[in-house]
């Protein structure tokens, strides 16, 4: 028990860093979108909201959760424990089945396994770099994978949100493409 205080403790910073993000987002769409009527508007970003119903938005969100615990992960180096792995399948696993796409958390739990083996890659790098090698060669090769893993966590996340959209039945009729 007294082993596991520490990790719920980054449990614990991580939500409050989610919290963060997550208000500091909302204040910024909220400042730049109040001036635009979103009929007349260009911005179909915020528009896409609006066609969707409460499981497609709660999708949504979960996988822009899994997302930012995603690069919390990573940016604090703080490696791969059994709480993370049950974070990231509860939030992957949460999403398919609130839009009931059942057939992609087969998928979807394959993403989360490379998503696990990217975090304990680049924080057995880190360790590597702090306790044992140091040199700048490492660093630099840290700096790439850190990036690396960032555009992946990136790259998989707007797939993942995509599949939300095409999922949508009131998107349907729009001309929204599959990435």
């Amino acid at each position: 028990m007294e082993r596991d205080l520490p990790i719920l403790g980054n449990v614990v910073n991580f939500l409050v860093v989610a919290i963060v993000f997550l208000i500091v987002l909302a204040i910024t769409f909220k400042i730049t979108l109040k001036n635009y009527n979103v009929k007349t508007s260009k911005i179909k970003f915020y528009g896409l909201f609006l066609g969707m119903d409460n499981r497609s938005i709660l999708a949504f969100s979960l996988v822009t959760l899994n997302y930012i615990f995603l690069i919390w992960c990573v940016a604090t180096f703080s490696g791969l424990n059994i709480y993370y792995v049950f974070i990231m399948i509860v939030f992957m696993i949460g999403a398919d089945i609130a839009i009931k796409d059942y057939n992609r958390i087969t998928i979807d739990l394959i993403y989360a396994m490379i998503n696990m083996l990217a975090i304990f890659v680049t924080s057995r790098l880190y360790d590597y770099l702090v306790n044992t090698y140091q040199t700048i060669y490492l660093l630099i090769l840290l700096g790439f994978v850190t990036i690396f893993v960032f555009l992946y966590f990136t790259y998989i996340t707007f797939k993942l949100l995509n599949n939300i959209v095409l999922k949508e039945e009131n998107l349907k009729k729009k001309n929204y493409k599959k990435l």
